[in-house]
């Protein structure tokens, strides 16, 4: 069958894609613990806080909210996952990521394929600087499919800005007094946003590896289906060809016995 060849390439290619994903989202799930802590650290230091050296965020500001999805189909229910949610927002400003994304949405401040990601990243750090620098949105979230290990991942909405404080957070913690020359307020939003590239390039490299899996995943199940069909097939053309042989010998005995 042609399509099952095309199905054996695509499950190909995801097998060959899905350790190198793999590794590398494990790698990025280290890091971005360490990348939360330091930022915590600067962006919630009591000190800072209260001298107002540190940008808040607008409450009464919509949020604006990246969406990362796939170029590509045949990764279980990836996109649908992240087009149910991007279907709820109706009002909140957006950056969609992925060719798979819906098309018929409001609010779109950027819009561009998955693989378009590398060269255009600058144009998505200009939105974060200027909204962090003129308080346009309340929070910066971004929704994606997680990674979570070979066989699980799951939707997940991660806040990026504000970063918040970890529940179990020590107080004093925060009351490091820190010395700093220059523009404040323009190396805190040189430093928001760059962190916000990275936390964007942490939860792309996730998503990346959840879509191969699901890729692999779906590609694998569908081979089992083609292959459950072919037999199905292939037995009956042996039922119809016995058929066909056993009514042959029944006409001709006929023809003897008269």
């Amino acid at each position: 069958m042609r399509i099952k060849n095309v199905v054996k390439v695509m499950n190909f290619h995801a097998l060959i894609r899905v350790d190198a994903a793999k590794r590398k989202a494990q790698r990025y799930m280290l890091m971005e613990r360490e990348v939360m802590s330091m930022l915590d650290q600067i962006m919630n230091n009591r000190n800072l806080l209260l001298d107002k050296n540190i940008l808040t965020p607008n409450p009464d500001k919509p949020r604006l909210t990246i969406y990362l999805g796939s170029d590509f189909g045949f990764c279980s229910n990836y996109n649908s996952l992240v087009n149910g949610e991007l279907e709820k927002d109706k009002s909140g400003d957006k950056i969609l990521i992925g060719k798979k994304l819906r098309h018929n949405v409001d609010h779109v401040l950027l819009r561009m394929d998955q693989d378009e990601m590398e060269g255009r990243v600058r144009e998505i750090e200009e939105i974060l600087k200027t909204s962090i620098l003129r308080r346009q949105h309340s929070a910066i979230d971004v929704i994606f499919v997680r990674y979570i290990n070979a066989t699980e991942s799951q939707k997940d909405i991660k806040r990026i800005f504000p970063v918040e404080i970890p529940k179990d957070a020590d107080p004093d913690d925060y009351k490091d007094d820190f010395m700093i020359d220059g523009d404040v307020e323009t190396l805190f939003v040189n430093l928001m946003a760059s962190y916000l590239i990275y936390q964007l390039q942490i939860v792309r490299t996730s998503g990346y590896a959840s879509e191969n899996i699901l890729r692999q995943n779906t590609t694998s199940e569908s081979l089992k289906k083609i292959e459950e069909i072919e037999e199905e097939q292939l037995m009956e053309e042996r039922r119809e060809k016995r058929a066909a042989e056993f009514s042959k010998v029944i006409e001709n005995y006929q023809k003897k016995a008269r």
